[in-house]
This record gives C-alpha cells, sequence and structure tokens, in this order.
C-alpha cells in the first residue's frame, strides 16, 4: 500500500520464518475482531492495529478525513494522555507508527515482547476511548498539512496519487492526503470513528507472540467494541483515462497502469512475478541476471533515468504499471522502453528460478483482513505455482484493458499516451 510514515519491520523474510517452523494463525474475538499471530524465537515483537479505514471509506463530502484519523492516532484518551503514552513508550523503549492506505490505516507498535500487552491495551483505548479532542486539533491539522506539503513536493508521490484517481476516479481512487480544502471538524472525526472503529473491521496482527496470547488479550483490550457490520462500499470499477500535470521539475515523469488483480488472487501473485521480471523487487525477484530489463535499459539513458514497473493489489481490484522518469529529452524513449518490455513479456517470458521475499506482517494483515486461515508456507506455495506462460496470459490480459496515462512536468515536451504504443 502507498503509506504516509512507513513502520519498520521486525521480520523482513517469510523464509525465516518457514525455516523455524512458524505457522500463521487467524482466529476471531467472540465480537469479531480477527487476530493474526506468529511466535518466534527474538526478544521483540511487533504488533499493528490494522483499520478498514482507509481513504476509500471516506464519505464524499469529508475527502481527508481518513488522514486526519491517522494522526489522531495515540492522541488523548479516557484512559491515558499524549504525553503519557508517549513518556511511557519511551521508557519501555518502544516504537509507535501510524499508516494510511486506500483501504487501511494501522497503527504499531514495536517492543519488547513483554510489553506487548501494555500496547494492546493502548490500542483497546485508542479504537474505545479516542476523543478527537478540539485543543487537539490544530497541531493535528497542521501536521496533516505538512505531510500534503510533503507530497505534493514528491513528483513519484503525485503521479502515483494522480493514476489512482484517473483509473478509479471514486473510491480507490481517493488520494491518501487530505485536500487542501478539506472541511474536517472533531465532531465528523468522532462520527468516522464511530461507524468504522467496529469489530468487524478491526485486526490485530503480530510477530513475536503466539496467536492463543494474543486473542488472549485482545478479548480483554476490545470487549467493549462494537461488533458492527461488514463495510457497504460500492464495488470498484476501472476506468482508465490520460492526466497531464504540468510541472517545473527537472526530470519528466510518466506512467502508464492497466487493470490489474485483487490482492490474494492467484493473478496477484503472478502480476508479482511479472512485476519482479520487468525491475520491481518489493515483494518476489525472477531473473536470471542481477539486472532487470527495466533496469538495463535506464542505464543506457541519461543521469537519473529511473524504470520500474509497480503492482497495486486491493480487496477487489488491482492496478499494474510502469513507470519512467529521465530527462526530458529521454523520457519517452524510456516509457516506450518500458511498455515494449511489458509487450515482449506478453508474447513470451523464458521459465526461470525465482526467490519470494514478502514482509510477514503484510502477509498477515492481508490475511487477517480477508478472513483467511492460509498459513506461510501456503502464501509461497502460491508464488510457487506461477509458471511462465501464467506470467506471459497475464500481461497480455493487461494490454487489452484501457490503459491510464500520467504525464508530470513539462507537458510540451511529454508524449501522450498513445503515442507509447
Amino acid at each position: 500500500m502507498l503509506s504516509i510514515s512507513s513502520a519498520r519491520k521486525t521480520l523482513n523474510l517469510v523464509p525465516t520464518i518457514l525455516k523455524a517452523g512458524y505457522a500463521t494463525a487467524v482466529s476471531k474475538t467472540s465480537n469479531g475482531v480477527k487476530v493474526a499471530a506468529f511466535d518466534e524465537s527474538a526478544p521483540t515483537a511487533s504488533v499493528s492495529l490494522v483499520i478498514n479505514a482507509g481513504s476509500r471509506f471516506e464519505p464524499k463530502d469529508k475527502a481527508g478525513i481518513a488522514h486526519f484519523v491517522k494522526n489522531f492516532g495515540f492522541k488523548n484518551n479516557g484512559k491515558r494522555s499524549a504525553f503519557r503514552i508517549a513518556r511511557e513508550t519511551e521508557l519501555v523503549g518502544g516504537v509507535l507508527s501510524s499508516n494510511l492506505g486506500r483501504e487501511t490505516v494501522s497503527f504499531t507498535a514495536e517492543c519488547l515482547k513483554e510489553d506487548v500487552p501494555y500496547f494492546v491495551e493502548v490500542f483497546g483505548d485508542l479504537v474505545n476511548q479516542t476523543k478527537f479532542a478540539d485543543h487537539e486539533f490544530h497541531s493535528v491539522a497542521t501536521q496533516v498539512a505538512s505531510e500534503c506539503s510533503l507530497a505534493e513536493s514528491s513528483p513519484e508521490v503525485a503521479v502515483i496519487e494522480a493514476i489512482h484517481s484517473a483509473a478509479f476516479r471514486n473510491g480507490l481512487g481517493n488520494s491518501v492526503y487530505a485536500a487542501p480544502y478539506a472541511e474536517i471538524s472533531t465532531e465528523d472525526l468522532r462520527q468516522f470513528a464511530s461507524e468504522n472503529f467496529v469489530a468487524s473491521k478491526l485486526a490485530l496482527v503480530a510477530t513475536g507472540v503466539s496467536e492463543s496470547e494474543l486473542k488472549s488479550l485482545a478479548d480483554s483490550a476490545f470487549s467493549q467494541v462494537a461488533a458492527g457490520s461488514a463495510s457497504k462500499v460500492e464495488g470498484s470499477k476501472y476506468y482508465g483515462g490520460d492526466v497531464r500535470v504540468a510541472s517545473n521539475t527537472p526530470v519528466g515523469h510518466v506512467a502508464v497502469a492497466f487493470q490489474g488483480a485483487a490482492a490474494g488472487t492467484p493473478e496477484f501473485y503472478t502480476a508479482q512475478v511479472l512485476r519482479s521480471l520487468l525491475g520491481g523487487d518489493r515483494f518476489v525477484k525472477w531473473s536470471t541476471s542481477g539486472v532487470s530489463p527495466l533496469s538495463a535499459a535506464a542505464g543506457k539513458l541519461g543521469h537519473g533515468a529511473q524504470i520500474s514497473a509497480f503492482n497495486f493489489g486491493y480487496s477487489d481490484a488491482g492496478l499494474f504499471g510502469v513507470y519512467a522518469q529521465a530527462q526530458h529529452k529521454d523520457v519517452t524513449e524510456a516509457a516506450k522502453t518500458a511498455v515494449a518490455s511489458l509487450k515482449a513479456a506478453a508474447k513470451s517470458i523464458s521459465a526461470s528460478r525465482f526467490e519470494t521475499r514478502v514482509s510477514s506482517t503484510e502477509i498477515l494483515a492481508a490475511q487477517a483482513l480477508q478472513g483467511h486461515k492460509v498459513s506461510a508456507s501456503e502464501s509461497l506455495a502460491a508464488f510457487d505455482k506461477v509458471q511462465a506462460a501464467d506470467v506471459s496470459k497475464f500481461a497480455a490480459k493487461l494490454l487489452s484493458s484501457k490503459p491510464t496515462t500520467v504525464v508530470l512536468g513539462k507537458t510540451s515536451e511529454l508524449p501522450f499516451g498513445d503515442a507509447l504504443f
């Protein structure tokens, strides 16, 4: 997911977990909070509260409210002040962070194993007793504005936001950053929390603790949370289109995306392999050499040229594409090379060896929120089933959908989408 601030991960490689024989366990509290965990021998732990309350779920007249909710995490609640939470966390050597995506907002604590009960209690209070106090609103709004300004200064963020907006328009097309015109009040925040901070939309995810222990802690901490009901959200529809963003950047940016696959589906794993083959390495590596085709192509262009593939998977939709940035005089060639690589993949791919690198927290969160009882080994097995022919077939399917093209920079020097094919 696109996050505003990223929590550090305690475990980076799922193969490490498998080697030690750890399995993923998923269960529910009596009122429906999903719990997922695996234990391991390290003295540290990581625990996250994941809520299906990302920007996708924002009311149309309250765009940006999820961004405010994210920044109200760990503020004053009925049991502890923000200062006390920060101080107690510091005393036990913990680290708190929060993330916002299009479908989820999450709050994470990294700590020693013996301090997990304290942080689960803090998460319970966050859901049950956050005050959304008026006197805290100004500092939260200031932080939101600062993060928005930082995002606006990043061409890469602007392109990814624009390509989601053009591809999906509403829902998944909603920005994870609050708009400058957002009119949000503390009463709006309380209303949004009352509708979304419910058991059916919560998952407690942890590493370094057993599922039985975590469930016991969750049963206590979230006992007062209303059960709630499944989210009533309009299904995602892919549209496609062209967006041109004028900006005085030193390099030009071009992204071309297609209708992808929903997370957790067989096609999503295939998409991850394709992404890696073309030039991505977030989840899998599949190549016979250390240089991907897109990286090799970028190396032939001028200084600062970068070409990569991306793959976003959501609960009911996906977005797969290629991204090029280079000097304005080179960016058209870079973008055409990226599209040509995707076309070549659609024709044929030679079988080759690949290794999987997946964040344990991401696996657990996805499984828990979707209610899947899938072990880490089963998740890896999904990658093992992907064949070269599957990747070519998926690439061809991508190209059959209407493209979504975003260019950012000196638009008079940047290509139109139809000129890249």
